[in-house]
């Protein structure tokens, strides 16, 4: 990181008071220290109620994957169709890629994107108005499963949905092994939104690493790394059709492979204890007569970092 990204980075964590436990929570990487505290801070967020989740089997068999390997395979959950309408319509909304300080914002096809520029992201106002996303990301499904991993009524921290790309660089940032640690406990939505093959920039996880003390780190990791502490037998490529989806507890150990041919567009909703630092400052959406896919209104507490509550 650069002297002048140092400078801005350290000019957000002063102005803005999300960094604070944030940063906090990074400090614990011990895992029976970590989870006895994740376990405390759920029992002072529990006031804020239930969100009266699904039950059943399919919740119970989510929960135990994601408690036994770290992950959760939905399959499709949304039709061929449904993901072609997505790309066309996050092809007309503006993206900028967040390792660039410039702030400059083009269409994903755009040649104004930076031929080293690897991924680029949409903005968070396009993201939630977006078609079937913010629904399902209200699931009544998903939330049961997610609540019942971090214990308390979930806050959902961050939506993203980016493009990654092809460069002659080689792997970035997020394209080798690391560790999330975003919050005390939180759990990832993926939905691929375009058909992602052996060449196309598949996510990388590593099975059964969310709960292992080897490699604790907070940084990036070589694959050689990788194999030697977990086996090669679970170092997972997660090719799909597009609009296949998984749930993942991203403390495991994970990447995105570099892109070889054509470009990725993937979907993530991150589902957090606490609001996330790079979450939206302000809602950027009024929650008055949203009516998610299946006829429900969201839960104000859930959707409070992108509702207006009004």
């Amino acid at each position: 990181m650069s002297v002048a990204s140092k400078m801005r980075q350290l000019g957000r964590v002063m102005t803005d008071t999300r960094w604070w436990p944030f940063y906090l929570q990074r400090q614990v990487m011990a895992p029976g220290l970590r989870t006895r505290l994740s376990e405390w801070a759920a029992t002072k967020l529990r006031p804020q109620g239930a969100s009266s989740p699904a039950t059943g089997s399919e919740t119970a068999r989510g929960i135990a994957e994601m408690e036994d390997a770290g992950i959760s395979h939905f399959g499709q959950i949304l039709s061929a169709e449904q993901a072609a309408e997505l790309r066309q319509y996050f092809l007309q909304k503006p993206v900028k890629d967040p390792y660039r300080a410039d702030g400059s914002t083009f269409l994903p096809d755009s040649t104004e994107r930076h031929p080293d520029s690897h991924i680029t992201h949409h903005e968070p106002q396009d993201i939630v108005q977006a078609p079937y996303l913010f629904s399902i990301a209200n699931r009544r499904d998903i939330l049961a499963i997610v609540e019942g991993l971090l214990g308390c009524k979930p806050t959902l921290g961050y939506l993203a949905t980016w493009w990654s790309y092809h460069t002659d660089k080689g792997a970035q940032q997020a394209e080798h092994f690391h560790r999330d640690v975003d919050d005390w406990r939180f759990v990832k939505l993926f939905i691929y939104l375009s058909d992602v093959g052996p060449k196309n920039g598949p996510h990388i996880y590593v099975s059964h690493s969310s709960a292992s003390p080897d490699l604790r780190q907070i940084r990036r990791f070589t694959d050689e790394e990788v194999v030697a502490a977990f086996g090669a037998d679970r170092v997972m490529e997660l090719t799909g059709r597009a609009g296949e989806g998984f749930l993942e507890d991203t403390f495991g150990i994970h990447k995105g492979q570099p892109v070889a041919e054509g470009r990725r567009l993937i979907f993530q909703a991150v589902y957090s204890m606490y609001p996330l630092p790079y979450g939206p400052k302000a809602p950027v959406m009024s929650g008055k007569g949203v009516v998610l896919d299946d006829g429900s209104h969201p839960d104000p507490w859930i959707n409070r970092l992108y509702l207006k509550n009004e």
